[in-house]
This record gives C-alpha cells, structure tokens and sequence, in this order.
C-alpha cells in the first residue's frame, strides 16, 4: 500500500499548514529518514522527512499552497505499487529529475489508445506519461497486445530515478546542513563547487554566502575587463516611497522565516489584549547557587576523567537554566498563567512545556524543554545545550518547537536592563529578563547594600490573566529567585 505523505501538525492551534518547498522532484527515489520537502512554521522552515522508502509520486501541493492538517499531499511508492485512483489522475508538480519540463501548451495526448510513434497505451498512461515528460515508445507494454499501462509508465519512472539514485550514491553526496541548501537554492550554487568548513567537511550557509561572494566578484571584474568603459554616470539610487525621505539605500526582501515572524507578532499584537508587569530580583542567592553547580560539575567531570569512567563532561548550568527551572515552578504554582485562549475558553494546560527564545541566523526560534517543572537543574542544561547547539546548526526537529505553553526571552547577555517581550501565540504570558547589573539595595533591616539585580518583565494576554494574577505570578518568580533553596523542596 502507498505511503500517503500528509501535511503535519506543529503546533497546538495549528489548523493548516504551508509548503514552503520541495527537495525532492516527482519521481525521486527517496530512504526513510530523508527529508522531502520544507514546510513554514511560525518562526522557522522545518524539513519533513520520509515515512518509508519509496518514490515520490503524486504531488499535490505546490510550495505556497496552504493546506489543511492531515491533508495528503503526496504519496511514496515502492515497486509494483501504484497510485491510489483519487490520485491517478493528478497532474504531477515538476517532472522527474533529469527530464525536461513538459509545455503545458502541448495538446494533450489522445484518448483512443494511440500514443506517439504508434505505440499503443491507455489514456489513462498516456496523460501521465505526458505529465512527466516520457516517451511512451521507451516503455514495455504489460498490457493486452503489449499495450502501455498506468503501471508501466509508473514502474519506468521508478526504475530510471532508482538508477539516477544509484548512480549519485556512488559519486557520494554532498554533505550541506539545511541552511546551506536553502542559501544555495536561493542563489543559484552548486554545492558541488563549494568547499565545506563544518563538522567532516559539511557545507554551513555562510560557505555558501562566501563561495557566491567570491564568484559574483570574479565574474564582475571579468566583465568589467571585457567591456568598455562607460563615460554615462551610473543612475542615482531609487528614491524612497515617502515623501520627504532620504534615497533609498537598499532594499532587503524578506526571507520566509522573516515574513513569517512579521506576520505572527502583528496578528499577536493585533489579537491579543497585552499588558506587562515588572518586578526587580536580587539575585545573590541564584547566582551563587549556579557558581556551585558549575563548580561541582568541574569536580565531578575532572573525578571522571581521572578514573577514565567517561569522556565527557557536565552540562554547563547557566542563569537561563536556573530562570527556567524557576519559571517552571512559579507557573506549577499558578496554573492559571500556564494557558491558552481558545475560541472563547480558557484552555490550562496540564503539561509545563517551557519555550526559550532563541537567536540564529535567519531569525528568531524558540525550542521547548518539556515538562520542565519535573526536571532537575542539570538535565535541564543538558536540554538546553543540546536544544542550542541544535538550533544554531538548523537541525531542529519538527517536536523540538511544538508544545510550549511559556517563553523565557533573556537577553541580559546583551547588555539589556529591561524590555517588553511580545507573546508568542497561543500562550498566555512571556517573561523578558534583562541582564544582572549591581544596584543599590535598602535590606530589612534598612541598610543600603550594593546587589546583583535583575529586572523581570512579564506580558500577559488580558483575556487570560487579570493584573493582579500576573502580579502574583511574577511575585512567586522572584521569591523562588531570591530563595532557590524553594527548588530543592
């Protein structure tokens, strides 16, 4: 029975999803495990992979094309094994790889069984023959009088990408991470030309940027050399679309991923009634108990390797793990702000799935740590690193951004007091922390000390949380931040 390839869910009110792009063709040979085709998140392109072996026949989607989840949008077939009837008759996105495209101002071919060159073929065959571009007369009939069937010209199309598959195993594939590739399709360059830098000589987007770079300059200076030189002044920059404004610079399209992250936080603005409330945390005490974790973990890591019991080290703990770990626990004890609005309820939650906002280079994603109120310090670290690492070499998978019920954006590593976070739809709060700066402190006993503080501002949805919910949240935040020994309870 054909795999039928459907259009995944990857997030908790999703209802439809975009193909952003196919990397494989109609007639592909694929493995299980092999990612086919691209489709847009909220912040991010994630690859969808193969559910079998097979050949990728019967594509119905074109990338745009939003389709609803759980939606067949294509099928993987293995040999002997056919299109199911509803599809039979779809016409085919893009030919197999290695055929020219076919005109669609060609006239069909005729329904009484005759194809090209007398070659006798159902009409049924000859349509999709058409559709791929496949001279029929290359085909063995299986049918009465050696006629050409739906099966036949199925069974050619897999065996010639079979041995296209083949063939470019044997030459070995280039290894690029999914970055690079898009980069690549983007700009026109053939991986093959282009030397990797990463891990075992795998190909990084910026290889790409910097191979393009590197010809477009050549290619310049050579036409610049070939040509004669102009004494016409070069026409001025376009003017911007304002009145009044200074020349245009330049204009930067938006990625996918850009447009998307625009598209989200407006509707989030828009829909959402938001609202923030502050609070400042001493953070003496967290400080001091993530310095001893560290600290053990270095113990523990040099022990190890002295008894050559292991190799590795510890997960690095850091102040996110420890807002994490902390915010987890507050929303444990205020189950009200781990929750969504939905259609005019208020849906709680009954996981605490905590987001982390997370910089790469095409923009910003937000991995989730899972149960995170049921995990210790160090294990959440070892998520977090892994998650990170992950993220920045764009080999996140489609469960590492689904799920989240609340987001921790940090951006204290920057030099950042204070900012209001926008929320990330559907949850019902973010929490924005600036960085650990040194303030003057008045203690109970009304003395003036000198603390590490820190400012936590948390955006609620107002059709979730009232302002004083969010204000006893935020108060049970930096309780526990100011006394983490509440963790160990």
């Amino acid at each position: 029975m054909p795999t039928a390839v459907i259009m995944p869910k990857f997030e908790m009110a999703q209802e439809t999803g975009k193909v952003a792009t196919w990397l494989k063709a109609e007639g592909d040979a694929v493995r299980k495990g092999e990612a086919i085709l691209e489709v847009e998140t909220d912040k991010v392109n994630l690859e969808v992979e193969a559910m079998a072996d097979g050949i990728l026949m019967g594509i119905s989607a074109r990338p745009g094309d939003v389709v609803p989840i759980g939606q067949t949008i294509a099928y993987l077939l293995k040999p002997g094994e056919t299109l199911p009837e509803a599809s039979a008759t779809q016409q085919p996105l893009r030919p197999p790889a290695g055929q020219p495209a076919v005109d669609s101002a060609r006239p069909a071919p005729s329904t009484t069984g005759e194809a090209a060159h007398g070659i006798s073929a159902s009409p049924l065959a000859a349509r999709l023959a058409e559709s791929l571009g496949v001279d029929v007369a290359s085909i063995k009939g299986s049918g009465p009088r050696g006629q050409v069937t739906r099966e036949d010209v199925e069974a050619y199309v897999a065996a010639q990408a079979l041995s296209t598959a083949g063939n470019e195993e044997a030459q070995g594939t280039v290894r690029a991470v999914p970055a690079a590739r898009r980069v690549a399709r983007e700009l026109g360059v053939d991986l093959r030309t282009v030397v990797g830098t990463g891990p075992e000589g795998r190909i990084q987007s910026e290889d790409v940027r910097t191979h393009f770079e590197g010809t477009a300059t050549g290619a310049k200076a050579a036409a610049s050399a070939a040509e004669p030189v102009s004494t016409q002044p070069e026409p001025p920059p376009a003017l911007a679309a304002f009145p009044g404004s200074p020349a245009v610079r330049r204009l930067v399209p938006l990625t996918n991923i850009r447009r998307t992250i625009a598209e989200r936080m407006t509707a989030s603005v828009r829909e959402a009634p938001q609202f923030t409330v502050s609070l400042d945390a001493d953070m003496t005490r967290a400080l001091a108990i993530v310095e001893d974790l560290r600290a053990n973990a270095a113990a523990a890591s040099a022990t190890a390797v002295a008894s050559a019991s292991t190799s590795g080290g510890q997960p690095r703990v850091t102040l996110t793990t420890l807002l994490i770990k902390a915010s987890a626990w507050a929303l444990y004890q205020h189950p009200e702000a781990n929750a969504a609005y939905q259609d005019g309820q208020i849906a709680e939650w009954d996981e605490v799935n905590v987001g982390v906002a997370t910089a790469i280079e095409a923009g910003l994603i937000v991995p989730v740590i899972r149960q995170a109120d049921r995990l210790g310090m160090r294990e959440i670290a070892a998520r977090l690193g892994d998650l990170t690492m992950r993220a920045r070499e764009n080999r996140l998978k489609i469960e590492d951004l689904q799920g989240g019920t609340f987001t921790v954006s940090n951006l204290g590593m920057f030099g950042i007091d204070q900012f209001t976070a926008i929320l990330n739809p559907p949850q019902a709060a973010i929490l924005a922390v600036g960085r650990v700066a040194k303030r003057a402190v008045v203690t109970a006993d009304d003395r003036v000390e000198v603390r590490p503080v820190t400012t936590l501002t948390l955006t609620a949805d107002h059709r979730v949380l009232d302002g004083a919910t969010a204000a006893r949240f935020l108060a049970t935040l930096q309780r526990v931040l100011e006394h983490p020994g509440l963790l160990l309870e």
